[in-house]
């Protein structure tokens, strides 16, 4: 059985329906491989909707560029495996994963339900092994889905990191944004750790709806965490807005400094905010951490489909947004580049003509009410397609929802073709948006 015949014979929930998790089950999957998750070093676990990615990238970014060695596991990924699994910005090698397959699939039954492990807790293995292996300074842990019962959820961290918490996987976490946040704060820290040097455990957040804030509260309360909100300890004030990058004055603890975010969006700078919070704990730890490697940290922060220019001629952007939230940040975002005369500075971009085409899929769970009544009116034509993915939704099934909010629907049968199709047809002062799934990235 080769790489990915053995992952694909494995249940993944990111392609098929479902939640059922089994933290117990999977700790004891884990003793039989030594416990890896027990010996990591300095984890930071980081859960939300909304703007997970975004911290976790600068977190590292600004950790390396301290001179720290650094594993860093996120999900989903945009092409490769490899992508979910880095170490100082290097990603595993496929040899390297095999090896670690070698290691993990003795333990897997694949007869019975008893012991067999899921893609996400067996890629969630090789990086506790890879990091283990390599023996990281920082451990920074994206969570997959949820939080309580999610398989990064059985390591020990520094602090929890919580981003914004919005509607999303209604299905399997609740549709009331308090269960949602339930969820979610299943990350915080009780008293199954030890303490570290600092009085409390530390929940890091920003300032949320009241009723995920009440619960965050609550919790936290109950597990003895000192809640920390990003959004009051440090101010970001945004100078200069691109499409290839952000020049913020930030002021806070860190001292004030001047950089430059490559993370597009004024919703990105809420991001920030939690990212350089959690470098303050850990510089308030004794970690070393200086001001002029933050600034490089920032300004080299790395993070592909969000927001990201894929050509400039013609302007082609993509953008991973798939839920309320982030389709409202890309609206956002938009708004800006049909509108606003700081952010262009591209000689083709005419301003009494800008607009831009989308190319649009989607997975089934996903509620894309938002993106159809705001995104998709403001479109001069829209494109639908369907992922090479069994969650995605047909594209017939997205014009029938669409159609009263936008005369000028098309059906592609690919991303590749939706583009080659506008190419023909787009204006140069015109944009192609490509949206609605992280799956999509892999079609261009």
């Amino acid at each position: 059985m080769n790489l990915h015949e053995f992952l694909n014979a494995l249940i993944n929930y990111e392609k098929i329906p479902g939640y059922n998790y089994d933290l117990d089950a999977y700790k004891k999957f884990l003793e039989k491989l030594g416990s890896p998750h027990k010996k990591l070093k300095n984890v930071i676990l980081i859960a939300g909707t909304k703007g997970k990615g975004s911290t976790a990238a600068i977190i590292n970014s600004c950790l390396v560029a301290n001179g720290y060695k650094v594993g860093l596991y996120t999900s989903p990924h945009l092409k490769r495996i490899n992508e979910r699994i880095k170490i100082n910005n290097q990603e595993v090698s496929s040899q390297e994963i095999k090896k670690y397959i070698r290691v993990i699939k003795p333990q897997i039954n694949f007869k019975t339900r008893i012991g067999a492990r899921t893609f996400f807790e067996v890629l969630t293995t090789i990086a506790f092994l890879h990091f283990l292996k390599n023996n990281v300074d920082f451990t920074i842990l994206e969570v997959g889905l949820g939080g309580r019962l999610d398989a990064t959820n059985v390591t020990e961290p520094l602090f929890s990191i919580i981003t914004r918490v919005g509607y999303d996987h209604t299905n399997l976490l609740g549709n009331k944004l308090s269960q949602i946040a339930y969820e979610k704060a299943g990350i915080i820290a009780d008293n199954r750790w030890p303490m570290t040097d600092r009085q409390q455990h530390v929940l890091i957040t920003i300032h949320q709806r009241q009723s995920v804030e009440s619960v965050l509260k609550k919790i936290a309360r109950e597990r003895h965490n000192e809640i920390i909100y990003a959004d009051d300890l440090h101010q970001i004030k945004i100078k200069r807005m691109t499409l290839f990058g952000t020049d913020i004055q930030i002021d806070g603890p860190l001292k004030e400094f001047r950089t430059s975010l490559p993370l597009i969006g004024r919703h990105q700078i809420e991001n920030l905010l939690l990212a350089l919070t959690a470098l303050n704990v850990l510089k308030e730890m004794g970690f070393g951490i200086k001001l002029l490697a933050l600034k490089k940290g920032v300004a080299n922060t790395e993070l592909h489909g969000r927001f990201e220019v894929i050509s400039k001629k013609p302007l082609i952007i993509f953008d991973v947004a798939h839920n309320e939230d982030s389709f409202r940040a890309l609206d956002d975002n938009l708004e800006l580049l049909c509108l606003a005369k700081n952010l262009m500075r591209f000689p083709f971009y005419k301003k009494k003509k800008r607009g831009f085409y989308l190319v649009f899929g989607c997975n089934k769970d996903k509620d894309i009410n938002y993106a159809i009544k705001n995104i998709f009116p403001k479109a001069k034509k829209v494109l639908l397609v369907k992922a090479n993915n069994r969650r995605a939704m047909e594209p017939i099934e997205i014009y029938s929802k669409a159609r009263r909010y936008q005369r000028n629907i098309l059906i592609a049968g690919s991303v590749k073709k939706a583009i080659e199709y506008l190419k023909s047809k787009t204006e140069n002062n015109s944009a192609i948006i490509i949206t609605g799934s992280f799956y999509l990235w892999n079609e261009l």
